[in-house]
């Protein structure tokens, strides 16, 4: 296995950028103080600029993190990395006001090579979900002294996946995923009174560690239509898991503006490592594909997961069950043309659908999408460096919600190399 210098820069550099996204903690969604957080999408730099589309697709160059039964693409003498970010920029706004932040995360880490000719296996580091939020608020009470609000949490979930896929037949494969979760929520409510040093302030301080296992099992069928075309069909399945909480809670009050200052500090409730279960949903997802080799491939994804049965400790917010539906493609104008960049480049586009699964003053949350996307392939290496951007907006402006609109640049990078090939010499 050889990796050339321009991939080892390349990679280098995204690992860097893969490091400080890990470590931000930036504000991501106001809505993201539900329950687990923002759920991230499942996908390569590829998928996601195709509508996050992946269910019913393969290819040697590319990890399917969509449906576990993908992974049989990759070819049974090479070995496949991938790296991606994601960077954001969002502008959120009311009826009234409006704010803007950017941010960045990790979209993925990744390796896959075979074990044999039929067996296929990868090892993912994906974010799950995140927390990221600060939100504040001044009112007058009914005797006219100043409160103020104050809501702050961070945090999220992270999953690492233990792939395997194997070829039942040329056209029939069958795919599994184990995956870990771990991670921890942080949340903070505080209430002031900045005018009176005579009325106790509050707080409301927890911090909630997860972890668990969940599974998923996927099926994809291929029909070749002639040498060229063929059509594909994904089917996907994730079981209902259990995650195990432990939180550690704390509500106290206190006088004065600096709460580490004073002396004068009341504890109204606590409780160390407390122990619960939550509850994942089952999901299903089903997908279809049309591949011309090398020159086209347009796909459709649907998946459905029960969050209507989602409980999270005690709160009582409304859950409705999450639907999405993408669809997305890519066009190559010619792989082997070596005198042309731009004809050997893949030009990617999507759009994606979403039910978000929760609901406000009546207000079912949803989100939409239009992607863009470029493969580019490097010279003298199978190393594809992918470049995404994303035009998408979710929530609503209705009954005083708030509206997200976001620019998303995606960037990653894939190495294909041979493992176990003997040169030739002539």
């Amino acid at each position: 296995m050889n990796i050339n210098r321009t991939t080892i820069l390349l990679l280098a550099m995204l690992l860097g950028l893969t490091s400080l996204a890990f470590s931000q903690g930036d504000v991501t969604s106001p809505y993201s103080f539900i329950g687990l957080g923002d759920n991230y999408t499942k996908g390569n730099i590829k998928s996601l600029s195709m509508g996050g589309v992946d269910m019913a697709l393969r290819n040697p160059m590319y990890i399917n993190m969509v449906n576990p039964a993908g992974l049989s693409g990759i070819d049974s003498m090479s070995f496949v990395g991938s790296v991606g970010i994601n960077m954001n920029n969002s502008t959120y706004r009311t009826s009234s006001v409006s704010s803007k932040f950017s941010s960045a995360n990790v979209n993925h880490l990744a390796v896959a090579f075979p074990v044999t000719k039929w067996w296929k296996t990868a090892i993912l580091l994906l974010p799950y979900s995140t927390v990221g939020y600060e939100v504040s608020d001044d009112d007058i009470t009914e005797n006219g002294v100043k409160t103020s609000f104050y809501y702050d949490g961070n945090g999220g979930m992270d999953a690492v996946s233990w792939v395997n896929a194997f070829s039942l037949t040329k056209n029939l494969a069958f795919g599994i995923n184990a995956s870990y979760y771990f991670g921890n929520l942080e949340h903070t409510r505080k209430v002031t009174f900045p005018d009176s040093v005579f009325i106790f302030n509050s707080m409301v301080k927890e911090k909630v560690l997860l972890s668990g296992l969940f599974f998923e099992a996927g099926l994809q069928y291929f029909y070749s239509l002639d040498d060229k075309n063929t059509l594909g069909f994904g089917l996907k399945y994730g079981n209902k898991s259990s995650l195990n909480a432990r939180s550690d809670y704390v509500a106290f009050s206190y006088l004065g503006e600096e709460l580490y200052n004073n002396s004068t500090l009341d504890t109204i409730r606590s409780w160390t490592e407390a122990k619960t279960t939550i509850e994942l949903p089952f999901s299903v997802g089903v997908g279809i594909s049309w591949v011309k080799t090398n020159k086209l491939s347009l796909a459709a994804d649907f998946k459905f997961e029960k969050w209507s049965d989602f409980k999270y400790f005690n709160t009582d917010l409304e859950y409705t069950n999450k639907i999405r539906a993408s669809i997305g493609g890519e066009y190559i104008p010619e792989s082997n043309n070596l005198s042309s960049y731009w004809k050997m480049m893949h030009y990617r586009m999507g759009f994606r659908y979403e039910n978000l699964g929760m609901k406000f003053a009546n207000n079912e949350l949803r989100e939409y999408a239009i992607s863009i996307g470029f493969g580019l392939p490097l010279r003298k290496s199978k190393t594809m460096v992918n470049l995404g951007f994303e035009l998408g907006q979710n929530g609503t402006i209705k009954d005083d919600l708030i509206q997200e609109r976001y620019v998303r640049v995606m960037l990653g990078v894939s190495i294909k190399e041979t493992w176990f090939r003997k040169s030739k010499y002539y």
